[in-house]
């Protein structure tokens, strides 16, 4: 009842929960239940595999603020931690290229972000003009993972398709 969050590793061997506020893998045949985080005092969020099956991309708010914490799947490694931006705001799904070098994600405040997962840098990408706290932009990344496609409403209330030269 405490899941909220789930993902499944590219093999399928393996998946990926967020409960209480801490990301676990489970296997989902043998092997043993990992807590990769164990930060009581923290609350991570949004769990999501890369395509690559290596990492692990949540939101964690340990320093106080959200960031995207990338972490080695064994859990034996410490995370790589990316700043999101100049603002502080709250995050909301991780979406992993198909080469798993880029994530796309967006914030509360209607904006869409790509970061480049091997330098950690967040891009701005576009900004809806209406909307509410968590409005989706049903992104999508292309099979070779050069295009990013999402949902943009215009000035006049209508939707349409854009697409992001990553």
């Amino acid at each position: 009842d405490e899941i909220r969050k789930d993902s499944l590793s590219p093999t399928g061997a393996r998946a990926v929960f967020e409960a209480h506020g801490e990301i676990f893998t489970v296997p989902v045949d043998k092997g043993d239940i990992r807590n990769l985080t164990q930060t009581p005092g923290a609350a991570e969020r949004d769990p999501s595999w890369s395509p690559d099956g290596k990492t692990i991309a949540y939101f964690s708010d340990a320093s106080g603020e959200y960031q995207l914490y990338l972490h080695d799947q064994t859990g034996f490694a410490a995370p790589k931690v990316i700043s999101l931006g100049p603002d502080p705001s709250y995050y909301y799904t991780p979406i992993w290229s198909p080469d798993s070098k880029h994530i796309a994600y967006t914030d509360k405040h209607l904006h869409l972000w790509m970061v480049d997962a091997p330098s950690g840098k967040p891009v701005l990408v576009d900004t809806r003009i209406y909307g509410s706290f968590g409005s989706n932009f049903s992104q999508v990344w292309s099979p070779d993972s050069k295009w990013m496609a999402y949902e943009r409403d215009l000035e006049n209330g209508l939707e349409a398709i854009f697409l992001y030269n990553a």
